[in-house]
């Protein structure tokens, strides 16, 4: 038997000999289990609370567009504020699970979130302007339909912001639509329409503005909220240095 022989016995034999190639370490494997299960726990947190706050916004939509008694519904901020805040709760783990821990399934279901959301801003703005085309509305509902179209844009812009690398274009080409028709209803109502009433068309005409304006910016790209997201991704670099990317 050779020396190297007699060595490589030893090396194996011997409990003093510390390995060339170090063994596994089960706290590792553990660790990994642990942040998988973490991040299963995080996905259903996150998808449970902003399913909560879309559906009670769908419901609370729907209450203030066939709500009749004008005090009824004086209380919509705190009913917007008990709906933000499982939004709030849901956006903020799900912020967490996706930058912290980089959470692969969670943007594709908030990408469909997102899709789910326009389309309630698509059937909310079809019902508000069915409302306004009947002249079915007094300035206190045309305040709160106003109210509700911006909790719901904030909510879908919320969404946008919790995925890297989102962009809005694809989403501004329903909206588009609809502001189109909704232009061209006006024209009709108020020029060919047996219309007694003109002072409904300036709600008409503030509610057309305001939701193109949306649109266009949505369509046009310009980086408005770039410092949001610029703010949500140095808190998650260790360097300090977010990554760059246009809202």
């Amino acid at each position: 038997m050779n020396m190297n022989g007699q060595q490589d016995d030893f090396q194996k034999e011997s409990p003093f000999v510390t390995p060339t190639q170090p063994r596994p370490k089960n706290g590792n494997s553990n660790g990994e289990r642990e942040n998988g299960a973490l991040r299963v726990v995080m996905l259903l947190i996150s998808l449970v609370s902003l399913g909560i706050a879309l559906v009670s916004g769908a419901v609370l939509a729907f209450q203030v567009l066939i709500g009749t008694n004008e005090s009824k519904y004086d209380d919509i901020f705190y009913k917007i504020m008990a709906v933000g805040l499982a939004y709030l709760v849901g956006w903020i783990v799900a912020l967490i699970g996706i930058r912290l821990y980089h959470n692969l399934v969670l943007p594709i279901f908030i990408n469909v979130y997102a899709w789910i959301t326009l389309s309630g801003i698509a059937i909310l703005y079809i019902a508000i302007m069915r409302k306004l085309y009947q002249h079915g509305y007094s300035n206190t509902s045309f305040i709160k339909y106003a109210i509700i179209m911006a909790a719901m844009l904030i909510a879908f812009i919320g969404l946008h912001l919790l995925i890297e690398d989102h962009k809005l274009t694809f989403f501004a080409i329903p909206l588009l639509i609809i502001n189109l028709i909704h232009l061209y209803l006006i024209v009709y109502h108020y020029i060919f329409g047996t219309v007694k009433e003109y002072s409904y068309l300036i709600g008409d005409a503030l509610f057309f503005i305001g939701m193109s304006a949306v649109s266009v910016l949505m369509l046009m790209h310009l980086g408005i909220l770039s410092g949001f997201r610029k703010t949500i991704d140095n808190l998650f670099d260790k360097n300090g240095n977010g990554a760059k990317a246009n809202s």
